[in-house]
């Protein structure tokens, strides 16, 4: 499975911010850190509408830490910032089952106390695994020119990726079907 982090950022409330295009290859977790969303006005709100069908995520507020149960280290590391912002959120998104690229867009809202909203979105492109990206590329292991009436070959290959052993032929090509 491959991973993607994705860092939010907002420097004020009540701001619209699309950001640039994310391509995922495959089944894909994505780690979502809010912790640089700006928190000068205090956010009462968070929503996750990660735009796959998958319900929206709406984790609870809470206004304080508790140093019984909760680490005080993400403060340390990261800043003081309210727990449900300092947290990663992470969702898997899966490609489409029938086409080869599913584009949909990942919506978070942040909601403050003086009722302003800031609206965040990014355009994510999840692509299907392909052929090539499957067995990545070959090496050629062997080439039989058959002495038939029809001059037949068959070519016999070794994949650089799980070292599958592949073999085509040209017979069902060059016989005479009539």
């Amino acid at each position: 499975m491959n991973t993607y982090n994705f860092a939010i950022t907002s420097t004020s409330a009540g701001i619209t911010k699309i950001y640039p295009a994310i391509d995922l290859f495959d089944v894909t977790e994505m780690t979502v850190d809010l912790v640089d969303v700006f928190t000068g006005n205090f956010p009462n709100y968070l929503g996750i509408d990660w735009g796959d069908g998958t319900p929206a995520l709406e984790p609870d507020v809470s206004v304080f830490r508790d140093y019984e149960k909760d680490s005080i280290y993400p403060e340390i590391n990261k800043g003081v910032a309210p727990k449900y912002l300092a947290d990663t959120y992470k969702h898997i998104y899966e490609p489409s089952s029938y086409a080869l690229n599913k584009s949909i867009v990942l919506k978070i809202n942040v909601g403050y106390i003086t009722g302003e909203t800031t609206q965040l979105s990014a355009p994510i492109n999840v692509r299907t695994a392909g052929y090539y990206q499957t067995v990545e590329d070959m090496e050629l292991l062997g080439l039989d020119l058959l002495n038939n009436e029809y001059n037949s070959s068959r070519f016999t290959l070794l994949t650089k990726k799980g070292n599958y052993i592949v073999q085509m032929d040209n017979k069902s090509y060059k016989e005479d079907t009539a």
